[in-house]
């Protein structure tokens, strides 16, 4: 695994933090209300699972290089 690979994880969950924002926000919004229709829904599964899976990939990433680094 390439220490890039990290940077590039960052990077993708920043831009999904960044870009992806405002229509969480209000997806979230409308979730809280009981106001999503199927569609947003699902939108909003994807985005959520989306950033979990980026968020978990990076954690294992830095878990790798702490490790690397140590021995």
């Amino acid at each position: 695994m390439e220490k890039r690979t990290l940077e590039q994880l960052e990077a993708a969950l920043d831009a999904v933090s960044r870009d992806l924002a405002p229509r969480v926000e209000e997806l979230a919004q409308k979730s809280t209300a009981g106001a999503l229709t199927p569609e947003e829904y699902q939108e909003y599964a994807e985005v959520v699972r989306l950033n979990d899976t980026l968020s978990l990939l990076k954690l294992q990433a830095e878990e790798f290089w702490t490790m690397r680094a140590a021995s």
